[in-house]
């Protein structure tokens, strides 16, 4: 094995000294065909064109246009929320992923384009936050909503993965200049700005800038963004600055924040070791997945409320978009910010690069093929900024940020402040081949499922499967590794009776779910590896604890939550009148005809009438005769692509 295995790839920790798995260069995986090949075309010639043409549509997005007056090259005022500047770094983010697979010409110099605006943007001293820069009067680091850190948190993360795919400096001056300016306006650790990391993207992007670099006063400044946290008064619940990170035992507050302050930290943690971090980063999981999560990964109960500690509901912090009590997780008024889960998703990859444990990776499948899709219509050009379980139709309460279809980012209609998802849910896309894969002094960590090749400079392997419809893994090695090396498959949480053969023999190896299945092979060329995940559908009930979901099933299959959504009912049949029978038999059916290629799963479940509720809050019980109606279920992140409608992820048993 090479000692040397990746060039960078989502996160750079070739050098990191405290983690067992490895990131493999971005450019080392293709998609072939399937499921994920499909998101990444429509992401490459749909969703990034997009969102770049209302990026720079003064009317729409201006977050290009706030680039250009702060770079003297266009007259006006900013436009936008205090975020907006983080539009255009996240979309050169995932152009620039883009372009490492195809190498547009044309892209390129887009990117280049986009860049030397952003360079005329920047301040001298390396400062760059359009937000306070063109509006009169408003000075730096005078309010932590103002998003200063956040905004220049993506710029440095941008910047890193641009040079690594291009090989250019230009987007990576900026940041460099810009984290100079950091480093030693926060150094000293000032009192009067330990508030002002709100949302603390720029963690990781530190952690990240350093490892591209090499500069540890970019790692050092992330751990003193760190250390800060909860460490000066006046801190709050809705940011995780009451409580130091490494004696907090309970997630609380904004759920961005949140996942991107325990994904820093573990970044923080594969360059320094501190066990402090580490510690307090696996209480907080289990907090959160074990209390805190819903059952397709959102990890964002509250639009607003309270975060209450020790009972004292006097001294309990307003929160919102926030992570809520143990428990408490309301279905119909559930926040779930996309971008809550994709921070999730992030936080969950560190955890597994550092220990190899495969309870993350299934955290990172559960949100990603549910509760992070689900925020992208099909069309790859609207949105969802909540993702609620369960919807009323066109009689739906609206809370903050909800909408009854889909929106278009900067519609008029609209709040500009839908804007940070979008770009969000488009760099996942963009860079998920990057996440399938790792590699390890072991060998090759195949972390999830679709068709792929992984080409490394000591391995080159090919990934077929239809999956998530099917169960079937093939995995052929097209050119061998020059000594023994193992293979580890990951053998879902949700999958019992997974089966291995190796050149068509019964691999004799133990494959729980939940864990890695180690293949140790002397391996040739041409061998296959056949991997089979049974996937029976399954019903689901929730903890006792949790009131929302007491009485009620979900129903999913392989690594999907699936749907009641009213287009799939009969006639005159309401979505709340339907109940599943515990012994419910359903039958998987492909249709490659409905929702751009869906597996449905139909049977038939119970109706009993809802009859006549108006004026009336309750009423007595009636004996009201049961009768059989066929159902379709879809997978959930399919849902609100035909129009209005009613939807439900949990339904009551029969």
């Amino acid at each position: 094995m090479p000692a040397k295995t990746s060039d960078g790839g989502i996160i750079k920790t070739e050098a990191s000294p405290h983690c067992r798995l490895r990131s493999v260069d971005l450019s080392s995986v293709r998609w072939t065909e399937g499921f994920w090949a499909d998101q990444f075309q429509r992401c490459k010639e749909v969703t990034l064109p997009h969102l770049f043409k209302l990026a720079d549509d003064p009317e729409m997005g201006h977050a290009l246009m706030n680039m250009r007056i702060a770079a003297g090259l266009e007259e006006g005022e900013f436009a936008g929320t205090n975020w907006q500047d983080a539009w255009v770094y996240k979309w050169l983010e995932s152009a620039a992923a883009v372009y490492g697979v195809t190498h547009d010409a044309a892209l390129a110099k887009q990117m280049d384009e986009v860049i030397e605006i952003i360079a005329k943007a920047q301040e001298p001293d390396g400062y760059i936050a359009t937000q306070i820069q063109l509006r009169e009067g408003w000075k730096r680091f005078e309010d932590p909503h103002r998003h200063e850190l956040y905004t220049m948190g993506h710029l440095t993360t941008a910047a890193c993965i641009h040079h690594r795919i291009t090989g250019e400096t230009d987007l990576l001056d900026v940041a460099t200049k810009c984290a100079d300016y950091l480093y030693e306006t926060f150094k000293d650790k000032d009192p009067k700005l330990a508030h002002f990391p709100y949302n603390p993207s720029l963690i990781m992007g530190a952690v990240e800038l350093y490892r591209t670099t090499g500069e540890k006063r970019y790692l050092d400044l992330a751990n003193t963004l760190i250390d800060m946290r909860g460490a000066f008064p006046g801190g709050s619940d809705q940011c995780q600055d009451r409580i130091p990170l490494r004696e907090e035992d309970s997630v609380v507050g904004h759920a961005v924040f949140y996942t991107y302050l325990y994904a820093g930290a573990a970044d923080a943690y594969m360059e320094t070791g501190d066990r402090s971090l580490l510690d307090a980063l696996d209480r907080l999981w289990h907090d959160l997945v074990e209390k805190k999560m819903y059952i397709h990964g959102g990890c964002c109960p509250l639009h607003r409320g309270l975060s209450i500690r020790n009972g004292n509901v006097w001294a309990a912090d307003d929160v919102h978009e926030a992570a809520s009590s143990p428990y408490h997780l309301p279905n119909a008024t559930a926040y779930n910010e996309t971008c809550s889960q994709v921070g999730c998703f992030m936080w969950n990859f560190r955890m597994l690069e550092i220990t190899g444990d495969a309870r993350f990776a299934d955290v990172m499948e559960r949100t990603i093929y549910n509760s992070i899709l689900s925020g992208i219509g099909l069309d790859g050009a609207s949105w969802f900024y909540t993702n609620v379980l369960r919807w009323y139709g066109s009689e739906h309460v609206l809370l903050s940020s909800d909408d009854h279809q889909r929106f278009q980012p900067g519609d008029p209609a609209k709040r500009r402040a839908h804007i940070c998802c979008p770009t969000n849910l488009l760099r996942t896309v963009a860079e998920m081949h990057g996440y399938f894969y790792n590699v390890s002094g072991e060998g090759v960590w195949v972390n999830h499922y679709g068709g792929s090749t992984l080409d490394c400079d000591w391995i080159k392997l090919i990934q077929d499967t239809n999956y998530p419809w099917d169960g079937n893994v093939k995995i052929t090695i097209e050119r061998p590794p020059e000594s023994k090396c193992a293979i580890m498959l990951r053998i879902p949480g949700w999958c019992n009776g997974a089966g291995i053969k190796i050149n068509g023999e019964p691999a004799e190896v133990d494959a729980p779910a939940g864990t890695y299945a180690t293949l140790n092979h002397e391996w040739s060329a041409g061998d296959v590896i056949e991997l089979t995940l049974p996937m029976a559908v399954r019903l689901v009930e929730g903890h006792p604890k949790i009131e929302e979901t007491r009485g009620q099933v979900a129903v999913l299959r392989g690594p999907l939550v699936y749907c009641l959504e009213s287009p799939d009912l009969p006639d005159g049949v309401n979505v709340p009148e339907v109940y599943i029978p515990r012994d419910m038999q359903f039958t998987p059916r492909h249709d490659p005809d409905l929702l751009d290629g869906v597996t449905v799963l139909e049977g038939t479940a119970k109706r009993i009438k809802q009859g006549d509720w108006d004026g009336k809050l309750y009423r007595r019980l009636e004996d009201t005769p049961m009768e059989d109606v066929p159902i379709r279920l879809i997978p959930y992140y399919a849902w609100c692509n035909r129009g209005i409608s009613e939807m439900t992820i949990w339904m009551p048993l029969a």
